[in-house]
This record gives C-alpha cells, sequence and structure tokens, in this order.
C-alpha cells in the first residue's frame, strides 16, 4: 500500500458533488462516484457493499453511499435494476458470490471505459450491513483485493462467530454496532472482534443504546456511522493521523455525542503513518 503522510487532508473535511448510476450487468449495481473522477488528483479509493438482510434492494443505504462518494470514493452495491420499491427483485438474496463480483467488475472497469486508470486498486474496502457484513467478511477471508473491511451491525456468521473465517482475515477490520443489550449482533461482532488474529489491526465501535435495525437503518443516525466509517477508512487506508486521533477520542467522529459511543481497538496505532 503507498505510503500516506499524517499531515494529509482527513477524508472527513471533503464535500464533494456526487451522482450514480444503475449498472445492469449481472449481479445489478449501483455505483455512486464524485461527479468529477479526476477530483482528488489521482485514483479514487473504492467501497463495495452488500446491503442488510442480504437483499437486493440498497435504498436504506444510499446516504451512506453519498456520503462516501463525497469523500472521494467510488461505491459498488448491489441493488436492483428498476423502482428500489418493486419487491419481487428487492427482496431476492444476494450471495457471497455476488459480493465477490463487484470486486471482480472494479478491476475490469479500471482497464477502459469512463473508470480507467480511475480506481485506486490497492485501496479498495468490502463492507456491508448485518447479512452483508457476513459476506464482506467471507470474501475479505479468501480474497487478497480486499484492503480494510467494514461491518455495520453484523459479524462473520449469522447469530454467532466464524473462527475460521477470522482466523484467515488478513486485512483490518472494524465493527458499528448498537448496545450489546439491544442490538442482536453486537455480541457477535464482539466475539469477531476478539477472534481478530493478534498482529491484526481492528476495532469494534458500539452505541450506548440501539437496536440491531435502529443501527442500521435509522435516518438520523446515518451521518454518524458514515463519519464513523470514513474515519475508519482513512486510517485502514491511509494511515491518517487525524482519523485515528478522532476515533480514539470521547466524539468518535465529529457529528457523534460524546458519551454515545464507547470504542474497543487493537493495533489501530500500526496503521497511523
Amino acid at each position: 500500500m503507498a505510503a500516506a503522510s499524517s499531515t494529509r487532508i482527513p477524508l472527513t473535511s471533503l464535500k464533494l458533488e456526487t451522482t450514480s448510476e444503475k449498472v445492469t450487468e449481472a449481479p445489478i449495481f449501483r455505483v455512486t462516484h464524485p461527479v468529477d473522477l479526476a477530483a482528488k488528483g489521482g485514483p479514487l479509493p473504492v467501497v463495495v457493499w452488500a446491503n442488510g438482510g442480504c437483499l437486493r434492494t440498497d435504498v436504506a443505504w444510499v446516504p451512506l453511499f453519498d456520503r462516501w462518494a463525497s469523500a472521494g470514493f467510488v461505491v459498488l452495491s448491489l441493488s436492483v435494476a428498476g423502482d428500489d420499491t418493486e419487491l419481487t427483485s428487492a427482496l431476492t438474496s444476494t450471495e457471497k458470490a455476488d459480493h465477490a463480483a463487484l470486486l471482480d467488475w472494479v478491476f475490469k472497469a479500471n482497464e477502459s471505459g469512463p473508470y480507467a486508470e480511475k480506481l485506486d486498486l490497492t485501496r479498495i474496502v468490502i463492507a456491508g450491513n448485518s447479512c452483508g457484513g457476513v459476506t464482506s467478511l467471507e470474501v475479505a477471508s479468501a480474497d487478497k483485493r480486499p484492503a480494510a473491511v467494514f461491518v455495520l451491525s453484523g459479524s462473520s456468521a449469522v447469530g454467532s462467530v466464524d473462527k475460521a473465517i477470522m482466523q484467515a482475515l488478513q486485512v483490518p477490520v472494524a465493527y458499528v454496532t448498537g448496545s450489546l443489550e439491544e442490538d442482536v449482533a453486537a455480541p457477535n461482532a464482539r466475539d469477531d472482534y476478539a477472534a481478530v488474529r493478534d498482529d491484526l489491526p481492528a476495532m469494534w465501535i458500539s452505541r450506548k443504546t440501539g437496536d440491531h435495525f435502529t443501527i442500521s437503518s435509522d435516518p438520523e443516525l446515518m451521518p454518524q456511522n458514515a463519519e464513523i466509517s470514513l474515519n475508519w477508512m482513512d486510517l485502514a487506508l491511509y494511515g491518517t493521523q487525524q482519523a485515528f486521533d478522532t476515533l480514539t477520542s470521547p466524539n468518535v467522529c465529529d457529528v457523534c455525542t460524546p458519551g454515545d459511543w464507547s470504542v474497543m481497538s487493537k493495533r489501530i496505532e500500526t496503521l497511523v503513518k
């Protein structure tokens, strides 16, 4: 991974104009990105996302994608071809193979067409919510292309931890969950965190209140989830000092309320460049 200066501008300070379009080749997905693909003066980092419930529809997480894109990411999210409210297609399940196919598309798109040489293939985050978090970790444990993992209220297995996946993981991982008492995914995320190899950076960031559905899709919490995850991705991909400082502060993010979130981390200081 390319070196980065500790004085670089943090991703959370960027507010680029964004746009999105659907790609209708299988698996159907949405691409959200800065309008100007040259806005950062170099190749753009990438997020490949799978939805909660392993659903086709990604509409609940569009605010996340738009914020990430405004910070300079190209975001791929599994989606449906037409109207996002078409339940027949929206409720069709996605699988690990669909999530991995988005990685294939990134590498193909970087060779020719509008994204040619515009994508940073060394800075890819694989991410997802709930069941999509499961596929994120499944893919990351077996595929060397992702550089980091972000899981929103999910874990390596539905209702449990897959220790084989966690031991096979070779890149930094962060979890954001609701409270242990309310979010059914939180205890599993905690156990995932504990199962991460000792030589890997990892974080588990939990909110003092909030159940699985609240932390996953409440519009009022999305800005906080977006900023926390941006800080994580900035640290994991670029080693940005300010991102580390914010994640280890009482706030966790600039739009978060001090005291609402708690953090457990290991070896994340090794990411700072």
